[in-house]
């Protein structure tokens, strides 16, 4: 039988140290890549064990601000210990930190320089600013950043990760491989990390390399859901359709908000012949993104595979409205 489902290539992977995690689809610029691997730093603010004068005051302050969300207060406040103390490269570096997350990268990028100018051994300000030229696709001055803090710092893994983050963005996946395998020689406890080179090794065909990293990831932490849906792609592309069910069903009870997740195994489900469990995948789906014109098509598909041709073409007739055009065609097909 003939399967005409669209899954879903997004790979994903979550930021090492925390809970978050972020997405991207295939690895086709360093705007959606930066966005799905790991970048240890990137959030550390620069404090001082013992703060003194009003210019220390307003640092303390933005730090904690920062670090509870409120971010423009934090940007006031680095501002004004900048203005009272033009010299403190901690202060620049803390508000380019938050530039980034409130997105302003070419801010971010001009307190990252004055940082470094001030202290031009200061690893994370090179790190970060590495980081976020590789978001702007400036990716010569991104790789020269982050491996000049990795000059200054040759054990901190999480600087080879992130060179290898923006290798994979230029689709130099040896490479890449190559600064995962060193961040994992320094430190083999990062499951982020060995997530990330599995993504390497996957979209360079390794898929049997992939797969032990993926598994290696989620036996470092069992519930890192990103890792779990990422082994079940990669046991789809190798045809083991029960393996990629039971990882994608590991994902979606750690994250039930992963639709990536239900769309995929609604493809296993079809693969193994269960098509009512595909089409509840589904209308999960499209229950909670009506708008969702991939999920009526291939709802639409699997109800047409199974026989149920008026539910075929309610599904087709909703896909096309919603501007697919391919479900024009299939419902061409349905013509009596």
């Amino acid at each position: 039988m003939n399967l005409d489902m669209r899954s879903s290539c997004t790979a994903q992977s979550r930021l090492v140290g925390g809970r978050g995690q972020v997405k991207s689809g295939a690895i086709e610029s360093v705007r959606q890549l930066l966005r799905n691997i790991l970048v240890l730093c990137s959030m550390m603010f620069a404090c001082r064990s013992a703060y003194a004068g009003a210019a220390d005051e307003c640092l303390e302050r933005g730090v904690i601000r920062a670090q509870a969300g409120d971010y423009q207060g934090a940007v006031e406040d680095f501002t004004r210990a900048i203005r009272l103390k033009p010299h403190n490269p901690a202060a620049y570096y803390n508000r380019g930190v938050t530039r980034s997350v409130t997105g302003d990268p070419e801010g971010a990028i001009a307190d990252y320089s004055k940082a470094i100018a001030l202290n031009p051994r200061f690893v994370d300000a090179y790190n970060n600013r590495g980081f976020t030229s590789g978001f702007l696709g400036r990716y010569a001055a991104a790789i020269s950043d982050i491996s000049r803090a990795i000059t200054l710092n040759p054990k901190m893994p999480e600087l080879f990760n992130n060179r290898g983050t923006v290798r994979m963005s230029m689709h130099d996946f040896r490479r890449a491989i190559a600064d995962f395998t060193r961040a994992i020689e320094l430190n083999p406890l990062l499951s982020g990390v060995y997530n990330n080179r599995g993504l390497a090794k996957s979209v360079s065909g390794d898929f049997d390399g992939a797969i032990a990293d993926y598994t290696q990831a989620v036996t470092l932490d069992q519930r890192y859901e990103t890792a779990w849906y990422n082994l079940g792609n990669t046991r789809a592309a190798l045809g083991d359709a029960k393996g990629a069910f039971e990882d994608y069903s590991r994902a979606i009870v750690l994250d039930p908000k992963m639709f990536d997740a239900w769309n995929n195994r609604a493809f296993a489900r079809v693969t193994l012949g269960d098509y009512a469990g595909a089409i509840g995948d589904l209308s999960r789906i499209i229950n909670e993104m009506p708008d969702n014109a991939t999920a009526w098509y291939n709802r639409g598909i699997v109800n047409k595979m199974s026989g149920n041709r008026g539910d075929a073409i309610v599904d087709l007739n909703k896909a096309a409205a919603l501007g697919d055009s391919l479900a024009t065609v299939r419902l061409r097909e349905l013509e009596p």
